[in-house]
């Protein structure tokens, strides 16, 4: 596996911490700060991290 692909795999892997976490996130880190949508995060680092993955571009 390259390097891309292993920084890819870990923010999938990130992606999917944030989105289990996000309500343990949001009572613990901003008790007095609204709601984060740290889920919606998650989906998006997952995203990126699914599409540097995947990607076939040789460097």
């Amino acid at each position: 596996m390259n390097s891309k692909a292993l920084k890819g795999i870990a923010l999938l892997l990130f992606g999917i911490l944030l989105c289990a976490g996000s309500e343990e996130i949001n009572g613990t880190v901003l008790y007095n700060f609204g709601d984060f949508p740290f889920a919606a995060i998650g989906v998006l680092v997952g995203a990126v991290g699914l599409s540097m993955v995947f990607s076939d571009k040789a460097e």
